[in-house]
């Protein structure tokens, strides 16, 4: 269920807002607000922010708390937030004095209109605690905090709060149990900004966030056609698997559910034989693919941008550029755990980059290939650490086996030919340095001027 698809008292939340704006300054807010659309009584099903499930929390609570910043209603109130909740209110008092000319009641009371809509964003019960007023508070001040966050061209705005708090800040952003509806974002961006300002401000901020520079050129999804992510973690997702993907047009993308395989897709026949063969065994590491000839290069920073290509002599696989922070671990557990959420419809996509990159990662020699290559970037301190990262990142075993299943069938044709896996081995032994080449060279000249003074020994010149 998408975020356009509100109900009628978010229309009216809408058109009010619009009004206002228009009486402030003429820009328009329509296009940052979720339009809203006539739907049917089975289509109001919105999906919520759910919590994390308590299997999946089980000895990980470090990997799913936040630690310094709370967003939402699920870790508001504990004690360690104080320092940044002073923070908050101070954030509010500048949005308030700095926007559009209006006070703080004006923008509470916006809130306040919607107050029921938003509780039907939490899991029920989840706000019981919080009165209207009190929650109303809390999402107004956690909006303006995120907006200002989202403005700041210079890190040292935060200093105030030492530079402790704020790497762990940084941290707590990509918790799914840490957000809220990105729509009432987009409503603030919308009082402050006109329509071209408040797009190239969110644009930027997830091409910054998502990729370290200015690349986006728009906000990669579709208000229009209510495409428009539940919330922040949901649109660095959305980010993530947006970019590169005109480049793999050459390539079916399989997009099936986890157990329903849409055969019809393919441009090969791919036996569910060989399909669970392939499934029932551990896949090649990145080494065992390099003695069987097969190059590694950086395709683009979409996730799902995986591709091979086959030739006479060699393969090439292609993989998606990722840099490995302390924060990875965070973000790919959080990510997935929102991908395994009730009522959320994904292919998947991250927990199967994350099984795929397990797969291929058996040593730190791996690690080091594949950081050689420009695919892998890390600030972590070694390639050990890169590869227990990757290690420690559990799937509970769910994947989306199709995803790239015919990357897989390509290589393991690749690898089953006799031919080029002789070539392959031929190569690897004899050309993996100039010293072995030379050798080589060396070898085969002797084993050739041997021949001709054995030839011309029992077959001498005759003198005319």
């Amino acid at each position: 269920m998408s975020m356009a698809d509100n109900s009628v008292s978010e229309q009216e939340f809408r058109s009010v807002a619009n009004e206002e704006r228009e009486e402030a300054s003429p820009p328009e807010v329509s296009i940052l607000i979720p339009s809203a659309k006539t739907t049917t009584e089975s289509q109001v099903r919105r999906r919520r922010i759910y919590k994390v499930p308590p299997p999946l929390r089980a000895n990980m609570e470090h990997v799913y708390d936040p630690v310094v910043l709370s967003l939402g209603p699920y870790h508001h109130g504990r004690p360690q937030f104080r320092q940044v909740e002073e923070f908050k209110a101070e954030i509010l008092n500048r949005f308030v004095s700095g926007s559009v000319a209006k006070d703080k009641s004006f923008f509470f009371n916006k809130i306040l209109e919607q107050i029921d809509e938003i509780r039907s964003y939490y899991e029920e019960g989840s706000t019981n605690e919080f009165n209207d007023e009190a929650l109303a508070e809390m999402v107004l001040s956690d909006a303006c905090f995120i907006l200002h966050y989202m403005e700041l061209e210079d890190e040292n705005e935060y200093h105030p709060l030492g530079m402790s708090l704020v790497s762990f800040m940084f941290r707590d952003f990509l918790m799914l149990e840490n957000q809220i509806p990105l729509w009432i974002i987009r409503y603030l961006i919308g009082l402050k900004y006109d329509k071209d300002e408040g797009e190239a401000l969110f644009y930027k901020f997830l091409s910054f966030m998502n990729f370290g520079d200015d690349r986006l050129t728009q906000i990669p999804w579709d208000n229009d056609n209510g495409s428009e992510p539940l919330h922040l973690l949901e649109a660095h997702r959305t980010t993530l698997l947006g970019q590169g993907k005109e480049f793999i047009r050459d390539q079916p993308r399989f997009l099936p559910r986890l157990l329903g395989f849409r055969w019809k897709r393919w441009k090969r026949k791919i036996s569910s034989q060989s399909m669970f063969k392939m499934e029932s065994r551990p896949f090649y590491s990145v080494t065992d693919l390099k003695a069987k000839g097969i190059h590694f290069r950086p395709s683009s920073n979409c996730l799902t941008d995986v591709r091979f290509h086959s030739y006479p002599f060699y393969g090439l696989l292609q993989l998606p550029i990722w840099f490995v922070t302390n924060n990875s671990m965070v973000f790919f557990s959080n990510m997935m755990a929102f991908e395994m959420s009730p009522e959320i419809d994904t292919d998947c996509d991250v927990i199967s980059y994350v099984n795929f990159m397990k797969s291929l990662l058996e040593t730190p020699r791996d690690v080091k290939e594949l950081r050689e290559k420009g695919i892998l970037f890390s600030c972590l301190g070694s390639d050990e650490e890169v590869l227990k990262m990757y290690k420690q990142i559990d799937t509970y075993g769910v994947n989306n086996c199709g995803l790239f299943l015919d990357v897989k069938t390509r290589i393991e044709e690749h690898c089953s030919s006799k031919a080029k896996t002789w070539m392959a081995d031929l190569i690897h032994t004899y050309f993996r340095s100039p010293w072995t080449a030379i050798a080589l060279f060396a070898a085969t000249l002797l084993l050739c001027l041997t021949f001709l003074q054995t030839y011309y020994t029992i077959h001498p010149v005759k003198n005319n």
